[in-house]
């Protein structure tokens, strides 16, 4: 049994909360669980060995491989002047190509369509990527396919995309994601570069006709409102494209193993039941208790009936003549009589703790009443025993 030691005043008080309610209340899991999760990590993502999560065998060759540095030399990264992510004055659509990724429920899909002189969509691409890819890697496989279009262009080009933080990783000659991976489009006999910022890195270094500009989202405008359109229908019908996953993925599905596990032995524990109660699915949440809350819902605090489990009183009765829990002295003590509660029913204690939580007057009440307890220890407790 693990106790943490809230607050220790010598021939006054002494309390203290057990570890498992401090870590669930706080949102920090245990600690055996944390160093497992992240021995996985390093194990899936840098060793690249296969490992059981959530039961099942996860193959790391399915995940990116992320590289750090620079992986050619600063004085040959040459495609600052190709990408623009301030904001210009017009974004005109004559001769323009719109880019455009969007996930849901259902999948991810990435776009991209041209534009003639007449403002007309001359051409699009539509890929449709799995559940487990995020948006930022269908914005940059849009970009990826977009160039790829133009690659034989001899007239300038220009992409549009919405996409800041894709087009700032873009123009970061240390962006530390993967380089030279493939992937496959399915039903096809041919491969794609993957969406790696790399790829795209290499492709505008070896074509500088083509520049790439960022355009501010949902503003209205018929290119990229159109990409938008796109991208959305290629989550059911686009041309089913499989990448790797990313990296934010696997930290996904061993946070849910953590919660699991640790839900398993929050259950399981024999103390801290109290914040169980009101507590009972652990999360990464800060649920954000004062001190003194943590005091009065854990009843690990300034009451009588709780120092007398540690010898600190020689009876549980408070000075009124009834026994000290801290529902006693919230609800029914005289001493305390300037900030009670209304007394809830036995089968209501729950819904009345649930209650005072959730209203800022009913917390702020309650920080004064245990502040005058902690103040008054003597006066609402009595004596302390002679150790």
């Amino acid at each position: 049994m693990h106790f943490y030691v809230i607050s220790h005043r010598p021939g006054v008080l002494y309390h203290t909360t057990a570890t498992n309610s401090l870590q669930v209340i706080t949102g920090i899991p245990p600690l055996h669980l944390t160093a497992n999760k992240e021995a996985k990590f390093i194990k899936i993502s840098r060793l690249r060995l296969p490992t059981q999560v959530l039961n099942t065998p996860l193959d790391p060759t399915k995940y990116e491989v992320i590289q750090r540095g620079h992986q050619m030399h600063p004085a040959k990264f040459l495609i600052d002047k190709q990408i623009t992510t301030q904001p210009l004055k017009e974004y005109p659509a004559a001769n323009s190509t719109y880019t455009d990724g969007s996930k849901n429920d259902y999948g991810t899909g990435s776009a991209f369509c041209c534009f003639d002189e007449e403002n007309r969509i001359s051409s699009t691409w539509m890929g449709k990527l799995s559940k487990e890819n995020n948006v930022f890697q269908a914005e940059l496989q849009a970009i990826l396919q977009a160039i790829k279009h133009h690659e034989n262009a001899s007239n300038r080009v220009n992409i549009w995309s919405d996409s800041l933080s894709s087009l700032q990783a873009i123009q970061n000659p240390t962006s530390p994601h993967p380089f030279g991976r493939t992937a496959f489009l399915v039903f096809r006999p041919y491969k794609i570069p993957h969406l790696h910022i790399r790829k795209i890195q290499l492709q505008l270094q070896e074509r500088n006709n083509i520049n790439i500009s960022w355009i501010k989202a949902h503003t209205g405008h018929l290119g990229n409102e159109s990409a938008d359109v796109l991208a959305k229908r290629a989550i059911t019908e686009g041309s089913n494209l499989e990448i790797l996953k990313p990296i934010s993925h696997l930290k996904y599905i061993l946070n849910k193993e953590i919660l699991q596990e640790w839900k398993k032995e929050w259950d399981k524990g024999t103390v801290g039941r109290l914040v169980h109660e009101i507590i009972p699915i652990p999360s990464f949440k800060l649920h954000n208790w004062s001190r003194y809350e943590i005091m009065f819902f854990s009843e690990h605090g300034p009451f009588t009936s709780y120092l007398k489990r540690f010898n600190l009183r020689n009876s549980d009765l408070c000075s009124c003549g009834e026994i000290g829990t801290p529902l006693h002295f919230a609800t029914s003590c005289i001493l305390t009589e300037s900030w009670h509660f209304k007394k809830p029913s036995d089968s209501n204690i729950l819904q009345w703790k649930l209650g005072i939580l959730k209203n800022t007057g009913s917390r702020t009440r309650l920080k004064q009443l245990l502040g005058f307890i902690i103040d008054n220890d003597i006066l609402i407790n009595g004596p302390s025993s002679p150790l």
